[in-house]
């Protein structure tokens, strides 16, 4: 199997994260250079974001991966907490932040659940979280969120838009239905993209079809939901 096999097959809901993150592999026995979101440093979207003022307080990075969009906002001043699902990704996390001197509060845990966070956090970040659940889960991920957020806390979530992280595509729809409780309010639910360099020629052909746009510097775009959402 090639390396565009890997990135062919790849299906955000069935992967095991443990694993891909130890092997460094979407797919088992086809290694990769670096995990797809790996991109060396923050989603340029979350760098964004904290710009225009939207993170506040005390910080919950969901899906923290190896740590990068968590260890900027705790540069920027925040505290920071870190969660992901793979024990693997939390110690590459740890050891990031350690390199950098920067304090941050990384721990393995189950986004569907988030026990031990019960009313903590001021701002959650989610990157590239959401795509990877099914419709049961999504309804427990929304209220594991709501659960460890306090009243008038900000929901800054990122996922991918349309199928380009597995069979079933994420819809504007989807997402509205997602959060479409009494502990929501949607502020804003748009169309963007995040790039990275990491699916470079063939792959990019090759993958899903060739989908994949890229900008002026040659990185791939790959289409997003960006929602903003209120804790009521």
């Amino acid at each position: 199997m090639t390396e565009t096999d890997a990135y062919q097959q790849f299906d955000a809901t069935t992967l095991d994260y443990e694993r891909a993150y130890r092997e460094c592999a979407l797919v088992k026995g086809v290694a990769l250079e670096r995990m797809p979101w790996d991109i060396g440093g923050p989603q340029p979207v979350l760098v964004e974001l904290e710009k225009e003022g939207r993170v506040s307080g005390d910080v919950l990075d969901i899906g923290s991966g190896v740590g990068d969009n968590a260890i900027h906002l705790a540069k920027c001043g925040y505290r920071v907490t870190g969660v992901d699902i793979a024990p693997t990704a939390v110690e590459k996390a740890q050891a990031r932040a350690a390199e950098q001197g920067v304090a941050v509060t990384f721990a393995a845990g189950d986004a569907t659940k988030l026990d031990g966070y019960q009313n903590q956090f001021d701002t959650v970040t989610s990157s590239l979280v959401f795509h990877c659940f099914g419709p049961q889960q999504r309804r427990a991920y929304a209220d594991a969120l709501a659960r460890a957020m306090r009243p008038g806390a900000r929901l800054l979530q990122w996922c991918s838009r349309g199928d380009a992280a597995g069979p079933e595509p994420i819809t504007e729809e989807l997402l509205r239905v997602a959060f479409s409780g009494p502990e929501w309010t949607i502020n804003s639910l748009k169309a963007v993209y995040i790039t990275t360099t990491v699916l470079s020629e063939p792959r990019r052909r090759d993958y899903r079809g060739g989908k994949f746009d890229t900008d002026d510097a040659g990185a791939t775009k790959i289409p997003q939901w960006l929602l903003d959402a209120t804790r009521n």
